[in-house]
This record gives structure tokens, C-alpha cells and sequence, in this order.
């Protein structure tokens, strides 16, 4: 894989076996890969990312109201879209399968940057804005 680095045998291992009743194999001594935690920081930060602009109109709808003339069933409806936005996960599952964790959470990251921008372009027309 591309950016991975060196995959050793030992990462390859199931962190999990088994038990067969039949058979007296000892369990697995799991070890913990730096590499991992490195995984699951960017993946953290990532949903924490999308947290922090799903919920960006709460705080200032009041201001939205008077700022940008929507009402408040527009800013729900701005809200919604998070949920909504979740609808595609067949698509990322079928993304993660074929092509990695790593190409869907760049794809994920990509889109969230791309709807964070459009969102910061000013617009006169009040319909383009919602």
C-alpha cells in the first residue's frame, strides 16, 4: 500500500482467535503498534471535525436570523443536513472494502473541507445561501 510504510508479519496477526475446545493453543499476546494509535487520533479528530460544523448554526442562529434574513425552520433545515448527510455510508462501505480506510478517510476529509469552503463564500441571493 502507497504511505503505509513496512507491514510487519506480526501486525498481520488477529488480535483475536478462536478458542478451539479440541485444541490447547495458547492466546495471542496482543501488541500495541504505534501506527494505530495514529489511526485512531486522525479518525477521532475527524468525527470531531464533522461535529464542529454540523453544529455551527446553534450558537449563532439568533445572529443567522438577523444577519442573513433566514428564518428559523431555515437553520433547522440546515441542521438536518448533518443527519442527511450520513445517507451515502453504502458508498463509503463499499469504498473502505475495495479501496482502504485510508482512501474513505480521505474522501471524507476532502468533502468536509469542500462543504466548510462553499459554506464560507458570501452570496447576495438569499436563495443560494440556504
Amino acid at each position: 500500500m502507497p504511505g503505509v510504510g513496512t507491514i510487519t508479519d506480526a501486525e498481520r496477526e488477529p488480535l483475536i482467535r478462536r478458542q478451539n475446545a479440541e485444541s490447547n493453543i495458547q492466546p495471542v499476546i496482543s501488541r500495541v503498534y504505534r501506527r494505530r494509535w495514529l489511526v485512531l487520533t486522525l479518525f477521532s479528530l475527524l468525527g470531531f471535525v464533522q461535529g464542529m460544523i454540523w453544529n455551527f448554526w446553534g450558537p449563532i442562529q439568533n445572529s443567522a436570523v438577523h444577519a442573513y434574513g433566514f428564518t428559523k425552520s431555515d437553520i433547522a433545515v440546515l441542521v438536518l443536513w448533518g443527519p442527511v448527510g450520513f445517507v451515502p455510508w453504502l458508498l463509503f462501505m463499499w469504498l473502505v472494502d475495495k479501496k482502504g480506510l485510508r482512501a474513505s478517510l480521505l474522501l471524507s476529509a476532502f468533502l468536509m473541507l469542500l462543504g466548510a469552503g462553499l459554506r464560507s463564500i458570501p452570496l447576495t441571493d438569499p436563495q443560494f445561501r440556504r
